[in-house]
């Protein structure tokens, strides 16, 4: 079960060989169960939480960023005269997209064995000295990479069996917190010679494209789960290394 609202203006311009396009949304996205299973190894899909309470399950689904900001434009270069340059430097364009956008919904998460419902897949329970806003470390993310999570701001879940032991559910909310950021550029270049071989009104385009053209690195999500000893550690990116790649096409 889910509800999404979403808002989205968009703008497009054209105008002597220039086109681009904005579009900004703003969003929310809940649902009871998108960030709320895990996968065991033998492919079981584990719900977290009292699975007979979607109330208690409601929350921001794992998917759902916020912001999210996308910029795309394409500019055909103005041809000069004639002549040698315009051979050179004619039927040039080049196209760029950026996109940045918050961060994922995350759960942090807990395994507990001690559950006297039986349920050994959890949500974390909250110590109650943090605000939410620091749920998350201050500072760069850089400097997080090692500790993207306050641990101060969580505990254990509270004990309620009579031996002491049992334990009942943890009362930290689905997507409680946004995982980093993402801002990616990627750019392409092309050029396009008219040729009159093999038939009339044939072309030879070249063309160049590159992925993450700025190199950024963008980090994935951290490890969320409170039991673990890398909790909060961020051990991969989201986005690979700047790619390029060059193309000859013949179009006739």
């Amino acid at each position: 079960m889910s509800t999404s609202q979403r808002y989205s203006p968009s703008w497009r311009r054209r105008r002597y060989c220039l086109q681009f396009l904005a579009s900004y949304t703003f969003s929310k996205t809940l649902d009871t169960d998108g960030a709320d299973v895990n996968s065991t190894s033998s492919g079981t899909a584990l719900t977290l939480g009292d699975q007979n309470s979607p109330r208690q399950r409601w929350g921001r689904a794992s998917f759902d960023r916020t912001h999210r900001f996308v910029f795309s434009t394409t500019w055909t270069l103005p041809n000069p005269p004639r002549g040698v340059s315009r051979a050179v430097l004619g039927d040039w364009s080049l196209a760029a997209i950026a996109t940045i956008q918050s961060g994922g919904a995350l759960t942090i998460v807990q395994t507990n064995s001690t559950n006297v419902f039986g349920i050994s897949e959890d949500r974390a329970q909250l110590s109650g000295t943090c605000l939410k806003s620091q749920l998350v470390k201050a500072g760069t993310l850089e400097s997080k990479l090692g500790g993207y999570f306050n641990a101060a701001c969580f505990t254990g879940s509270p004990v309620v069996g009579a031996d002491g032991i049992g334990t009942a559910f943890g009362n930290s909310a689905t997507g409680i917190v946004n995982g980093p950021g993402q801002a990616n550029l990627d750019l392409a270049f092309s050029k396009t010679v008219t040729l009159r071989w093999p038939i009339e009104r044939s072309s030879l385009q070249f063309r160049g494209e590159f992925y993450n053209a700025l190199n950024h690195t963008q980090f994935a999500d951290p490890d969320t789960n409170f039991t673990s000893p890398t909790f909060g550690v961020i051990s991969s990116t989201a986005v690979n290394a700047r790619v390029g790649q060059l193309a000859l096409k013949l179009v006739f």
